[in-house]
Formats: structure tokens, C-alpha cells, sequence
């Protein structure tokens, strides 16, 4: 709604009507679809990025998972342990995500990862992802009691290889610009 020059109520408008549908799953896939993995790359990510992840996956050419939550770390983002290591116009990816919403068909993840060995609330990074990357991983469909039309996924990464360029905004920021993104999402899953 950002690029339309809206403001955020309108997010809340459509979320309000999702939750009339009599299935959680859809307004979750939808919500993590259009705000809760997408608004770091609006606000922050180049207009490259931008075309080549954000356009298609608005458009609902692709789905985006995010990739924050881990085994040890649920909902202490700070703890997280996958880290993405620059080696020359390249990062190398290495750890695992669990309890990763549409992490089963997702074309690419909003990743966040420890790009530096600093304090844990500037070393991390939020990164575009493609998902068919070598390394990448999708351990299971995780099997819940409820939402079950909404597949979560555990994912490892093994040396996984991308392109520097698919950083969002500033390196050691992407602590911050998921704070910003967890605000939105939360707002949303309480007018659904």
C-alpha cells in the first residue's frame, strides 16, 4: 500500500476482512505475503531488488517466507545463530530456520542473519533469499494442531552462496528493519 500512497489503516481494512474468512491460513499466507516479509524491501531494499523480488511476489508471481524465527532462538530475535559471512561480492550462508511460514513452496526468503561478530542488535542482516539455491534445505513440513493450510517448514542452510547485492539496505541494520516488520505483523494478525 506504500507504493499507492496509502497509509498503514488500509493494511488494517483488508486484514479485518480476511479475518471473516473461516480458515486462519489464508489471511496468515496472505499476511506474510504482504506484510510481514515484504516491508523491509519496500522501505529499505534498491530498486534492483525491488524489480526482481518485490514486483513479482506482489503481483503473486512468487511467495516470500521469513526467515527469522529459529530452534533456540523463537521469539528471542537476538539469539539467532545463522550467519551469513561476506566473501568477496558474496555471502556464505550457514544455520537453519524452524517454524517457517509457506517455507515449503516459497520462491525466496526474507533472511535474517548474523553478518558480523558485533553487539547482537547490530550484526545482523536482512537478505533476499531465492530458495533454489545449492545448500538450501527444507527439512520437513512441520505438522501443527491448527493452521493447518498454511505449510511451516524447518530449513537448513549449507554453505549457501548469494550475491552481496541481495542485502537489504545497510548491513548490521537488519535487526532494526525487522523490528519494524514484526511491528506491522503484529498489527495485522490482531485485526484478522
Amino acid at each position: 500500500y506504500g507504493g499507492m500512497g496509502l497509509d498503514f489503516s488500509y493494511n488494517i481494512a483488508v486484514a479485518e476482512e480476511l479475518g471473516n474468512i473461516r480458515c486462519g491460513g489464508i489471511p496468515m499466507a496472505i499476511g506474510v505475503q504482504a506484510g510481514m516479509a515484504t516491508p523491509a524491501l519496500t522501505r529499505f531494499g534498491s530498486d534492483e531488488l525491488k524489480k526482481q523480488f518485490l514486483v513479482p511476489t506482489i503481483a503473486g508471481d512468487l511467495v516470500v517466507c521469513l526467515g527469522v524465527s529459529e530452534a533456540g532462538a523463537g521469539s528471542d530475535v537476538a539469539s539467532i545463530k545463522t550467519t551469513a559471512v561476506r566473501k568477496g561480492d558474496e555471502y556464505v550462508i550457514n544455520g537453519g530456520k524452524m517454524w517457517t511460514t509457506s517455507g515449503c513452496q516459497a520462491d525466496w526468503m526474507c533472511l535474517l542473519a548474523n553478518t558480523s561478530e558485533g553487539p547482537p542488535h547490530r550484526n545482523k542482516s536482512l537478505i533476499c533469499l531465492p530458495m533454489n539455491l545449492p545448500g538450501i534445505h527444507v527439512a520437513k513440513k512441520i505438522d501443527k494442531l491448527g493452521m493447518r493450510s498454511s505449510d511451516t517448514a524447518q530449513i537448513f542452510f549449507e554453505d549457501v552462496r548469494v550475491p552481496s547485492k541481495n542485502l537489504i539496505g545497510e548491513e548490521g541494520k537488519g535487526f532494526t528493519y525487522q523490528m519494524l516488520q514484526f511491528q506491522e505483523e503484529r498489527l495485522w494478525a490482531v485485526a484478522t
